[in-house]
């Protein structure tokens, strides 16, 4: 890490690009974009960087299979010496950094050499707005040195604009993470799922994700109700945290409903309870439908569209304030539906059952004028490689 964060990585030769990344999410919507690039143009050679150690992890699982097409080290110190090294190792002929990430000596040195800077998935929040406001005139100059800016909603731009940036350079073109690839669905898989927790075909699955405490109560009286008047109805719960899964299953004995543990196949006529980690997107490939916790009590919302990427429609609470754009995407393109309450949810679960509510299922990821491509297009164009 620390050779990284000195500048002191190995020699690459010039890179076409260097990407900068602070965590996860960042790099993921790295990883879209470098697929779509190299898909037009196998020839380009990348270099990634990355803040912490479990931003890392990921670029190195999602990016580790490209050989040296695609390189990764740690962000150096923001400090001249760091900056300087860095830039004449990677050589790089484009600077892409990803969301929020200003770094003025990054920013200035790259702007000395006239590499072209472009942000992608641009955003800023209020709490960052406040901060930037304190330093309005510093931030203002080091932003003019950018060549373009891709944005991911009109308050991101607002927020910009109020520190010099122009409709002239800059695009609003929404949220990168809706390109995340499409996962692949296989008919041998669904069923496999579907066996070991003893669903079968003419059976309706709901899969409730990532529930958490008050939500498993919620979801026991929606399951009496509609399976009262549905009985094909199963459904699997998830809890967010295995650790729960004796207190859940004391919450279900003390309400009188069978339940079985996913794996034990025979006896699958409740609900069925998962005590482990690790396939929860198989799980919601095998679903009619999908729930996702955090979001019927004050959490948040936990990531309401992985059951899309799996192609299952997804119905979520109204507390949405971590995944509120998620949200509306969903919404927007009817992958799903947001539910106010338990009697809610079950009025919903019997339409849909009873044929009278059907929702629409991302089947392909068409990246045509996407964010995605939107961004990798004008960096090939200002690459030369259009």
């Amino acid at each position: 890490m620390w050779r990284g964060r000195l500048g002191l990585i190995s020699p690459l030769g010039p890179r076409d690009v260097w990407m900068h990344a602070a965590s996860v999410g960042e790099v993921k919507v790295l990883g879209y974009l470098i697929d779509y690039l190299r898909k037009q143009d196998a020839t380009l050679r990348i270099h990634v960087t990355v803040m912490t150690r479990a931003g890392f992890k990921t670029a190195t699982d999602q990016l580790g299979d490209k050989g040296d097409s695609v390189t990764l080290s740690y962000f150096p110190l923001d400090a001249p010496p760091a900056i300087r090294r860095s830039l004449d190792l990677i050589n790089p002929a484009l600077l892409v950094i990803a969301e929020t990430e200003i770094w003025p000596n990054l920013i200035s040195q790259a702007a000395q050499r006239n590499i072209p800077i472009v942000l992608v998935n641009g955003r800023m929040s209020e709490k960052a707005f406040r901060m930037y406001r304190y330093v309005r005139s510093f931030t203002k100059k080091l932003l003019s040195l950018y060549d373009r800016f891709f944005f991911k909603t009109e308050g991101d731009f607002e927020r910009y604009r109020h520190f010099g940036v122009t409709p002239g350079n800059s695009v609003m073109v929404g949220d990168m993470k809706f390109d995340a690839p499409l996962l692949p669905r296989s008919e041998g898989r669904h069923s496999e799922m579907r066996a070991r927790a003893g669903v079968s075909g003419d059976h309706f699955l709901l899969v409730a994700g990532s529930t958490r405490p008050g939500e498993e109560a919620i979801l026991a009286n929606v399951f009496r109700a509609v399976h009262a008047k549905h009985k094909n109805f199963r459904m699997i719960i998830a809890p967010r945290h295995v650790e729960r899964v004796d207190e859940v299953k004391a919450l279900l004995e003390e309400k009188g409903l069978a339940y079985n543990l996913y794996g034990d196949a025979s006896t699958a006529n409740g609900i069925i309870l998962v005590d482990r980690m690790g396939f929860l997107n198989d799980l919601y490939m095998a679903a009619d439908l999908a729930f996702v916790g955090g979001t019927l009590v004050d959490i948040g919302g936990h990531n309401i569209l992985e059951p899309v990427w799996a192609g299952t429609p997804v119905i979520f609470g109204p507390y949405l304030s971590n995944v509120s754009e998620a949200a509306d995407y969903i919404l927007a393109n009817s992958y799903g539906a947001k539910v106010a309450s338990e009697s809610d949810l079950a009025g919903l679960l019997q339409q849909v059952i009873a044929g009278e509510l059907a929702f629409a299922v991302k089947t392909e990821n068409d990246l045509c004028n996407s964010p995605t491509a939107m961004a990798g297009d004008y960096i090939l164009k200002r690459l030369g490689r259009a």
